[in-house]
């Protein structure tokens, strides 16, 4: 299929119209408007049909783990008209929400996010699936520009456009253990499509249910599955001593600093992996108080009662998945230490088994031989998230929220660094730009 081709050259092109797109965006768009003149000539391109935050994910009575003041803009210009306070006074609901107390609801933050994706006013194009950035060669053979080329998932139309910048704002992927992948499907789903999922299942008894997993994400499901299928056995997974907390110590939490992350970048490269497994326990597999006291609350009552329809299985892996007569999935379990063997029998699993950043980006598989790489084939990444490209290649590609092991934790999926991130990568972009072209050779 012929690929339909914009033929006006962006100084910018934005794979990923989420979180990290929408914080790029308005980054420039607030620098245009105090600069005046002509805007950036930018292209954000998003796969999904809105910019919603999770949407599969928005369950009632969940909230978010920072604090709303790190929203898309705060941190590098509290006069932004992107920030959550510019939201809640658009809204009419400013005073109403200074009476809350508490963090953010979900769903709040995911309209929070819409809303700001609303107030960009360059060209945003939803149903965009960005499948490949490929080196445009000039006659000289330097590469000045990058095309991308994207599907609409809707028709399966090919659509390209041309850069002198690429950004990849694409996020994490959901990852999902080697033994469990043969089984996805209806029944067994990762728990970034929860709620379509369930939709699915809407017609099918569904007597027990299983959550593998043991972050925030894990609980939040186990506590919502619990309230929505009242009859049904919640069987919850985790292969330690059951949910732990978030490190929560203030102190600890400063690794969500930009300053943070100025030091971690100056680390070495082994230096990098234990600074970044020290601040794992800040964000990754456990939970918050409000959850970890709603679980056990939960897990007491039904003992209490006697109804015993919340297992706890703690220190338990799967060592294999199976299925029965019905469509129902067989998980053959051991104990972590003791080998002990069991068996849950579930109408359906919940991996909640968090998400991989890519060593490198697949749409960048075509740019390969333009990029520098370190000894474990990453791409060699600036302080301000370019990758570092060889001499003859003059395209600035971006990895936004992309280098956790080069730019430490707060710079990946957490909002904490979001604007400062945008700001980085913004402000870097524009130098570049300011740069007199290299000439073309006759």
């Amino acid at each position: 299929m012929a690929a339909a081709r914009d033929t006006a050259v962006q100084d910018l092109v934005v794979a990923g119209f989420g979180p990290s797109g929408i914080a790029l965006a308005a980054a420039v768009e607030d620098h245009d408007d105090a600069a005046g003149g002509p805007p950036l000539a930018a292209r954000y391109l998003e796969k999904a049909a809105d910019s919603a935050w999770q949407p599969n994910l928005v369950l009632p009575g969940t909230d978010i783990q920072h604090h709303f003041l790190r929203d898309f803009a705060t941190p590098r210009d509290a006069r932004s008209r992107f920030t959550f306070p510019h939201y809640l006074q658009q809204s009419g609901r400013f005073y109403p929400f200074t009476l809350m107390g508490g963090y953010v609801s979900r769903l709040e933050w995911s309209d929070y996010v819409q809303w700001a994706a609303r107030q960009v006013r360059g060209t945003v194009e939803y149903h965009r699936e960005v499948l490949g950035i490929e080196p445009v060669t000039g006659p000289d053979g330097r590469v000045r520009t990058a095309r991308v080329t994207s599907r609409d998932p809707r028709d399966g139309s090919l659509h390209t456009v041309e850069g002198r910048n690429v950004a990849l704002a694409t996020g994490h992927e959901p990852y999902v253990p080697e033994l469990l992948r043969p089984h996805l499907g209806e029944r067994v789903f990762h728990a970034s499509r929860l709620l379509p999922a369930l939709a699915a299942l809407s017609g099918t008894p569904l007597r027990s249910i299983a959550v593998i997993g043991a972050g925030q994400t894990a609980g939040e499901i186990v506590l919502h599955l619990a309230a929505q299928h009242p009859d049904a056995e919640i069987h919850s997974l985790v292969r330690h001593a059951g949910f732990r907390m978030y490190e929560l110590g203030h102190f600890s939490n400063e690794v969500y600093f930009p300053d943070e992350t100025d030091y971690f970048y100056g680390l070495e490269g082994e230096q990098r992996e234990q600074a970044l497994e020290q601040a794992r326990a800040t964000n990754y597999a456990a939970v918050d108080p409000d959850v970890s006291t709603a679980l056990y609350q939960a897990a007491y009552q039904d003992r209490f009662t006697g109804r015993n329809r919340l297992h706890m299985h703690r220190r338990t892996e799967v060592a294999s998945v199976g299925q029965e007569d019905g469509g129902r999935v067989r998980l053959a379990t051991e104990e972590v230490f003791t080998g002990e063997r069991g068996v849950v029998t579930a109408d359906a699993v919940v991996v909640c088994t968090g998400y991989r950043e890519p060593v490198l980006p697949r749409q960048l598989a075509a740019f390969l031989p333009y990029l520098r790489l370190d000894p474990q084939g990453r791409p060699e990444v600036t302080r301000a998230h370019r990758a570092e490209t060889t001499g003859d290649c003059e395209v600035g590609i971006y990895l936004d929220g992309l280098t956790e092991w080069r730019h430490g934790i707060g710079s990946a999926t957490s909002f904490s660094q979001m604007a400062a991130k945008a700001d980085t990568v913004h402000r870097d972009l524009r130098a570049r730009l300011s740069r007199p072209a290299a000439p073309v050779a006759a």
